[in-house]
């Protein structure tokens, strides 16, 4: 009848070595660091110095008083990542006194710019609970922007690590820039 049978060797052969391949990548007990994407999760600490420039970000936010449309995923009314955290500081900043938030969108789709104003507004009051009234109106951020005299003060202090509760006490830090 028929003879013994045959098996070509070649393709066990690369089904072997394809198997050893596939099972010595997945050694689980080196410890790898993707060199292509950044760690992912929250880090176990905020860098050293956030303390010292949290206060200058406070200030300039309130000199801004703005959002803008990266602070939306775009062609929706949804706040990105960006204007959730942008939002809830604002929320923090404004819980005691107050204000206005200018929204100063790039697009003329009016449906979109009400849809977004109306979600920034939802956030806020989500956000912090707050007697104080924080209100989001279309227009020109409120910001006059800076000198460059203010500019350059501004580098020199920022130059200098200061805690933020001693941060825009100039003259009683260093007696120069104060006055």
């Amino acid at each position: 009848m028929s003879g013994p049978r045959h098996i070509d060797i070649l393709p066990v052969l690369i089904a072997f070595a394809f198997l050893l391949c596939s099972t010595a990548g997945c050694d689980s007990t080196h410890d790898r660091q993707r060199l292509n994407a950044p760690p992912q999760g929250a880090a176990e600490q905020h860098p050293r110095l956030v303390q010292y420039f949290a206060y200058h970000d406070d200030q300039g936010m309130v000199a801004d008083m703005g959002i803008a449309d990266i602070h939306f995923i775009p062609h929706s009314a949804d706040l990105s990542g960006t204007g959730e955290v942008r939002l809830g500081r604002y929320a923090e900043i404004l819980a005691t006194s107050g204000g206005t938030i200018y929204y100063e969108p790039q697009t003329r789709d009016q449906a979109l710019i009400d849809a977004r104003v109306a979600s920034a507004k939802a956030f806020l009051e989500q956000a912090i609970p707050s007697t104080k009234t924080i209100e989001v109106a279309v227009g020109l951020r409120r910001g006059r922007g800076i000198s460059s005299q203010e500019a350059s003060d501004a580098r020199r202090v920022a130059e200098q690590a200061e805690v933020r509760g001693y941060a825009y006490r100039l003259k009683e830090s260093t007696g120069s820039l104060g006055d």
